[in-house]
């Protein structure tokens, strides 16, 4: 891990950099070494290493500057703590931070207009996911749909995770199971996502109740009016109320 904050002289164009270096190799962080380089028009002035604890110059400027802060407790002392709130902090959050695996939250669904037979669109969403490596394959009764697929790409959310879309376009039939699978190495094994269609198999059902309701309604209107001329074509008149006196 390294910063560096340069300072520019547009008028002479000198560069003076302050170079903070973190470097390890094993993964408990017992060989870090903190290092601050002061560096001017690309030259090493003098640098502090926490190996030996103290700065050392290298050329004339540089001794000098190297003599006055070691003569500075208060820059030594924070110079030694850096090694943990700077490198050891930031080098522990970047290792547990990339070396975490989160699984996906996976949901599939279809467009609320949507219909058996007819061109539809299903819809697999992939969130909240790391690392960023993920693998989508849609089946259709357990065989692998290879057409009709579209995918974005693989987004960052910003807060160390991923999101991924993929699209299956089909006609959707009545008693079909369409399902997502998802790889990830979060996952022992692919996790499958079966596409709930319920939905559609009540929109029918309703439509079956409202159809046979109507065709009722019908046959009870024909068959009140068949009857309505049948008594009136047999002589029977309607009722009528007689008022007592």
């Amino acid at each position: 891990m390294v910063l560096a904050l340069s300072c520019f002289s547009a008028e002479d164009g000198h560069v003076f950099q302050n170079i903070v270096d973190c470097e390890y190799s094993r993964e408990d962080l017992s060989d870090m070494v903190y290092l601050v380089k002061l560096v001017f028009n690309q030259k090493l002035l003098c640098d502090y290493d926490s190996r030996r604890g103290k700065y050392v110059g290298y050329d004339e400027f540089g001794i000098r500057n190297a003599e006055k802060f070691n003569n500075q407790s208060y820059k030594l002392a924070a110079r030694k703590a850096e090694l943990e709130t700077v490198c050891k902090a930031n080098a522990r959050y970047y290792v547990n931070t990339t070396t975490r695996e989160v699984p996906p939250v996976v949901t599939v669904s279809f467009n609320e207009k949507s219909y058996y037979g007819q061109l539809t669109v299903l819809e697999c969403h992939m969130y909240d996911f790391y690392p960023k490596d993920i693998a989508v394959t849609w089946l259709k009764d357990e065989t692998v749909v290879n057409e009709g697929i579209f995918q974005s790409e693989t987004m960052a959310n910003g807060d160390w995770t991923y999101q991924f879309h993929s699209y299956l376009e089909l006609v959707l039939q009545q008693g079909e199971k369409v399902s997502c699978q998802v790889e990830h190495s979060s996952f022992k094994k692919p996790l499958v996502v079966l596409l709930d269609s319920s939905s559609l198999d009540n929109r029918i059902y309703k439509l079956a109740v409202g159809i046979t309701s109507l065709i009722l309604g019908l046959i009870v209107t024909v068959a009140g009016a068949f009857y309505y001329r049948w008594r009136t074509h047999r002589g029977f008149p309607g009722c009528a109320v007689v008022p007592l006196h």
